[in-house]
């Protein structure tokens, strides 16, 4: 919903009439960024960019990820000077700041947070009073403090928030407040409303915001009522468990910020009602946590609605939105969503093209049809039994849950299916549920998330109640932090004795290293003779497995061999780094493992 600082681009024309489109290639950098060295020799093959103005330079830092923008300010004093300038500032307090609850107690603990917590407030306060005394611009504001103490810092605050406001180059300001409750040694009612931080009215002065971002401990109702608030270039607004006060308040807010495209409120204190009109450019919303929701703008394309599960009912009215595209319910208790209810929301929502619903109180049997529905998604819909789905322009479907409440039938018109389950998996009703997907023909892209200590169980039953054809498994996904040996073993030869996948994907660093080194060995296994399972009525299933080819990202791998090499090569307690592994596998006419089985 939000945009990340970094997602922000000038055009390249911008670059472009200084005869500088080849910066362009600016935003790749970050990956030579992790090796100072090597950004060292680019910067002086390139020693003429220290030249240019410090707002192209400030533009080029814009393209990179934060922590690789902050590094450049080592490589010279041109480019540190750039950093010290540079108008983008996020201080995040969360990170080297935490305290476990069974420390709150701890005398030496609770002095060193306080010694980090203030050495993060200094920090703050000395690079804000540098930039006001300096005149520097500051165009983005983002404060995240877990820690905060709603009697000895709001002080400070309120000073970062007056030089932040009488910027007049500020377009984004973010501010994130929690309380410190143990942290310091003592407990805050998070309920009170003397802990919370109040808005100062120096924010009223940043007429040029273009997003504010406000979460937390932090009460905004006595600011919007004691105060006229414009912010008439406003786009992005998000209050997720401030202190907003009644419905007025939040009309009042509204009515001065008439730009608004992207609107979240979420759990926000003293107000159960949710009325939004008159805001003529908006195109995405986000509410959660009220009694009632009351949309009537024709322009709005995404709508989330959520109710996290509380207890009470939700009245909602959003049928003057006519141009819905996306529609996610999470939820909401007080919606039963039947077929009834699936075929006035396309009635009523023409363009609809995205339906995910979540937590919802379903059918057991559902009837979906819409010609525009391009993506569907089921999670935790305990009640759902079956779904027939016709959607001839359906072109991605996912169903998200535990396997003891998994649909028994799915039945749609052809496309790909997206399957994800997250829980611990019972093969035997996974595969019974693929086998009564209807068409049978249906490629499916399954995810499954092992856990230590919860693997797949080998039963007999799953090897003598196989049925034929096995399930077609276009993509299988796999994450397994299990790291016993025995376990990774049955595991690897329940997955190929139920599935036959086209394509294994590992993300390396999910894996355990044991599971990654097995199912390396078992890949590589496929070419032995058939004697290894002479004595048994049942083929190993590697003998069905034709060719292995290896697809790796970023690095590139051309064989099992090299993977393996690979595994060896690190020690034992290395943190994998991101790397994909994608083993791309051939199988043999599954009509031999029906004579076997």
């Amino acid at each position: 919903m939000t945009r990340h600082w970094q997602g922000r681009k000038k055009d390249n024309e911008d670059l472009d009439e200084i005869g500088f489109s080849h910066f362009t290639k600016i935003s790749s950098v970050s990956a030579i960024l992790q090796h100072t060295g090597e950004l060292r020799d680019f910067i002086k093959e390139m020693d003429k960019i220290s030249d240019l103005p410090k707002i192209i330079l400030h533009d080029i830092l814009s393209r990179l990820p934060y922590e690789d923008a902050a590094r450049t300010s080592v490589l010279s004093k041109a480019w540190h000077e750039t950093w010290s300038s540079f108008p983008i500032l996020v201080f995040d307090g969360s990170q080297g700041v935490l305290m476990d609850w069974k420390d709150r107690k701890d005398p030496l603990k609770i002095q060193e947070n306080r010694r980090k917590a203030n050495s993060f407030l200094k920090s703050v306060d000395r690079t804000l009073v540098r930039f006001h005394h300096h005149g520097f611009a500051i165009k983005e504001f983002n404060l995240s403090m877990m820690f905060f103490h709603p009697r000895f810092m709001p002080h400070l605050v309120d000073r970062w928030m007056k030089i932040v406001g009488e910027s007049s180059s500020i377009q984004v300001l973010k501010l994130e407040l929690q309380l410190a409750d143990c942290f310091f040694g003592c407990e805050f009612d998070s309920h009170a409303v003397d802990n919370y931080y109040y808005l100062p009215p120096d924010v009223l002065k940043a007429k040029s915001l273009t997003e504010l971002v406000l979460s937390g401990k932090i009460r905004a109702d006595k600011l919007i009522v004691n105060h006229r608030i414009r912010f008439p270039m406003l786009r992005i607004l998000s209050l997720v468990y401030v202190y907003l006060g009644p419905e007025q308040a939040l009309e009042d807010l509204i009515s001065g910020c008439p730009m608004i495209e992207d609107l979240v409120l979420e759990h926000c204190v003293g107000l159960e009602i949710v009325k939004v009109h008159d805001l003529p450019k908006l195109k995405s919303a986000k509410f959660s946590g009220f009694r009632e929701i009351h949309v009537d703008v024709p322009s709005l394309e995404y709508l989330e609605l959520g109710n996290d599960k509380l207890e009470f009912p939700c009245d909602i009215s959003i049928d003057k939105c006519r141009n819905l595209k996306v529609f996610i319910l999470e939820a909401v208790s007080s919606v039963f969503v039947s077929n009834q209810w699936l075929r006035e929301l396309f009635d009523k929502f023409p363009l609809l093209e995205t339906l995910e619903l979540s937590g919802s109180v379903t059918s057991e049997s559902l009837m979906i049809s819409s010609s525009r529905l391009k993506v569907l998604s089921f999670e935790d819909c305990l009640e759902l039994k079956e779904a027939k789905i016709d959607a001839p322009n359906l072109e991605s479907c996912r169903y998200s849950g535990k396997s003891s409440h998994m649909p028994a039938a799915i039945s749609f018109v052809d496309f790909d299916l997206g399957f994800r389950l997250v829980s611990r998996m019972d093969l035997k009703r996974l595969r019974a549920f693929f086998q009564n997907m209807a068409p049978r023909n249906v490629m499916v892209s399954l995810y499954l998330g092992i856990m230590r200590g919860s693997s797949i169980v080998f039963n007999e039953d799953v090897l003598q109640n196989v049925q034929v054809p096995l399930p077609r498994i276009k993509q299988l996904r796999l994450s397994v932090a299990e790291e016993t040996e025995e376990l990774c073993v049955l595991l690897i030869n329940d997955l190929f004795w139920s599935f036959r996948p086209a394509i294994i994907s590992l993300n390396v660093r999910l894996c355990s290293r044991i599971f990654l080194k097995l199912l390396l060995e078992k890949l590589r296994c496929h070419n032995e003779e058939e004697r290894c399972c002479s004595s048994s009525q049942m083929k190993c299933w590697w003998h069905d497995l034709k060719d292995v080819k290896v697809r790796s990202y970023p690095e590139k791998y051309e064989n099992l061999s090299d993977c393996e090499a690979l595994l060896d090569s690190l020690p034992i307690n290395f943190s994998f780094r991101a790397l994909r592994l994608n083993f791309e596998l051939e199988w043999d006419s599954l009509q031999g493992a029906q004579r076997s089985y």
